[in-house]
């Protein structure tokens, strides 16, 4: 006899797989927990997925890496635009926006990827999704402020900066689930972080001056 797959079983399979990767991590993350979390018997999974990496593929797929790190380095090309660190400009316009309006659609996904795929093909996404972005911060200070040194001091606090950004990134999608209050909670953070990056830049830019006069 045919088996016949079901797509609202695959999808539900999907879903609480999500779940479990979000909550405990890849690796600690089991068939027979996510089997709790469908709904279904751990057999059942086996029918629509090989193992527990064919499962976490399916869901932390290359397209959205790729989307991901493209909204990402669309974002940071646009703190070279004049208005680019005003802090009174909305987090839901152009680049900002586009990349919320991605985090909110992909809450779980974003935490995985992040901050909870160790053991998988991607557990060294975020040590390199805060390097390329570090990488790309500093060029761009480079040329948008060229009194400014790049010293290792410098390069240290950019990359100090933007890990404490992305563990705020997922603190606030572990914290809140509904677009709201996830915008809500970005917004504060974004202008709590705009301030410090600015004071930064601030005192580089003093200490670029300070030194030319020695």
């Amino acid at each position: 006899m045919v088996q016949v797959l079901k797509d609202c079983v695959r999808n539900q399979i999907a879903e609480a797989a999500e779940v479990q990767f979000a909550k405990v991590g890849y690796t600690k993350a089991t068939i027979g927990a996510i089997a709790r979390e469908a709904g279904v018997a751990a057999g059942t999974i086996y029918k629509y997925f090989a193992d527990k990496e064919a499962l976490f593929h399916a869901i932390i797929t290359a397209g959205f890496v790729e989307e991901f790190s493209s909204l990402t380095r669309r974002r940071i090309a646009a703190f070279a635009q004049p208005d680019g660190l005003h802090a009174g400009r909305s987090i839901l316009e152009s680049e900002a926006g586009e990349l919320l309006r991605f985090w909110v659609r992909n809450r779980l996904k974003v935490v995985i990827i992040l901050a909870r795929a160790e053991g998988s093909a991607y557990e060294s996404f975020g040590a390199s999704y805060v390097r390329d972005m570090a990488g790309q911060t500093i060029a761009q200070a480079r040329e948008q402020f060229p009194q400014i040194e790049i010293t290792e001091l410098f390069r240290f606090m950019v990359h100090k900066i933007l890990s404490d950004s992305v563990r705020g990134i997922v603190s606030i999608l572990e914290a809140f689930s509904d677009e709201a209050s996830i915008c809500e909670a970005f917004s504060a953070s974004t202008a709590y972080q705009l301030a410090g990056i600015n004071g930064f830049i601030e005192w580089s830019l003093a200490q670029g001056a300070q030194d030319a006069r020695i």
